[in-house]
């Protein structure tokens, strides 16, 4: 401890400090100047060891000529001179040690952000490291939660699905004929079973997609026909309700699109079942367009419409607007996510519009056509 306090006190800068390249600083053990404390040079570069040789020659000098020229150069001009020198070698001595002392502050500084640099450099790569080894680790725990996911969406998607066998066939009847007071409570459980069997999809559809998993088989497809159809599945479901549903047909038939059959027909159920559900009154229109060689389907409802902040966050995973919580509580904000991940791998577009609370919302679905 005393070395290290005896090493810093004997570092440049330090009044304690001996320049060991000064051959005079060395000799007498001690800084003769101030400015000796901060150079660092050898004795034969020092700037005022260097203006006492130049002032030497030049008192030299002026003996040589005063000698040869005895008579005509007064004693006054000698002895002038001689003043002038002393006072010129005042201030060349307070001016070397300010531009000594401003070189050694300088080149301090210098090191002091060299070794800034360098400790915030290693400081980067050791956070990088860390945050490079905690994403490894996110990506082993993400995998685990999908693979977890997917397996057990897969053991609940066989009992429910024969839950749902068994509720369909005691409500047609197949097991006697139900009254009328079991008839609700049963069409009840159906429905809850029903959502249960979509959430578990969604989930192993997330869990697919995370892993990269899902197939992609794209055919010629009349996505005509496919909206037609899916509409008239859930017709009774819009009369029920006392809702109205428009189909606007083209003028011209639509061309064929070569699309995911299954994953396409998820998409536009998703957004007519939601139109229906978070519209009170009115209707809902689907209609279809062609747009920079982009096939659009266009689902349109008079429901509760959207605010910009709940548009900007609606196609995000386990996202849900305050007409989703309070329309359907049981939804897990996973629908509109899926869509747009099977959007994506066509290469198309799904986004939405609305002017607000109230005045209803359009969905459009691009896909291309070639």
């Amino acid at each position: 401890m005393e070395k290290d306090e005896k090493f810093q006190r004997k570092k440049a800068g330090k009044p304690e400090y001996v320049n060991e390249n000064c051959w005079l600083a060395k000799t007498l053990n001690y800084s003769p100047a101030k400015r000796c404390q901060y150079c660092e040079l050898k004795f034969r570069k020092c700037l005022f060891f260097q203006y006492l040789t130049v002032s030497l020659i030049l008192i030299l000098f002026l003996f040589a000529l005063s000698f040869f020229i005895e008579g005509k150069i007064s004693k006054l001009v000698v002895i002038s001179i001689f003043v002038f020198v002393i006072i010129y070698g005042y201030f060349f001595n307070r001016s070397t040690e300010k531009i000594i002392e401003a070189n050694f502050a300088q080149r301090k500084a210098k090191e002091a952000l060299e070794e800034l640099t360098e400790t915030l450099q290693q400081k980067v790569d050791e956070q990088t490291k860390e945050l490079r080894k905690s994403y490894e680790e996110l990506k082993v725990l993400d995998k685990a939660k999908s693979e977890f996911i997917s397996i057990a969406s897969h053991q609940l998607r066989t009992p429910l699905a024969a839950v749902k066998g068994y509720i369909s066939m005691v409500l047609e009847g197949s097991y006697g004929k139900l009254n009328e007071r079991a008839k609700r409570p049963m069409e009840n459980v159906y429905q809850s079973n029903e959502r249960l069997i979509k959430l578990v999809n969604d989930l192993l559809n997330l869990s697919r997609l995370d892993a990269g998993k899902i197939k992609f088989e794209p055919k010629p497809t009349s996505l005509e026909e496919m909206v037609k159809g899916i509409v008239e599945e859930l017709r009774i479901t819009i009369e029920n309700k006392g809702l109205y549903i428009k189909m606007k047909w083209p003028e011209l038939p639509l061309p064929e699109v070569m699309v995911d059959r299954d994953h396409i027909r998820q998409v536009i159920i998703n957004i007519i079942d939601n139109a229906i559900r978070y519209t009170e009154k009115g209707g809902v229109t689907v209609k279809f367009q062609i747009t920079n060689s982009k096939l659009q389907i266009i689902i349109a409802d008079t429901g509760e419409g959207m605010t910009k902040e709940e548009i900007s966050h609606l196609f995000e995973s386990f996202s849900r607007g305050t007409a989703g919580t309070r329309f359907w509580t049981e939804g897990a904000g996973l629908g509109l996510y899926i869509a747009r991940k099977f959007i994506d791998m066509h290469k198309g577009r799904i986004f939405a519009e609305s002017k607000g609370k109230g005045k209803g919302s359009t969905f459009y679905i691009e896909i291309p056509t070639k």
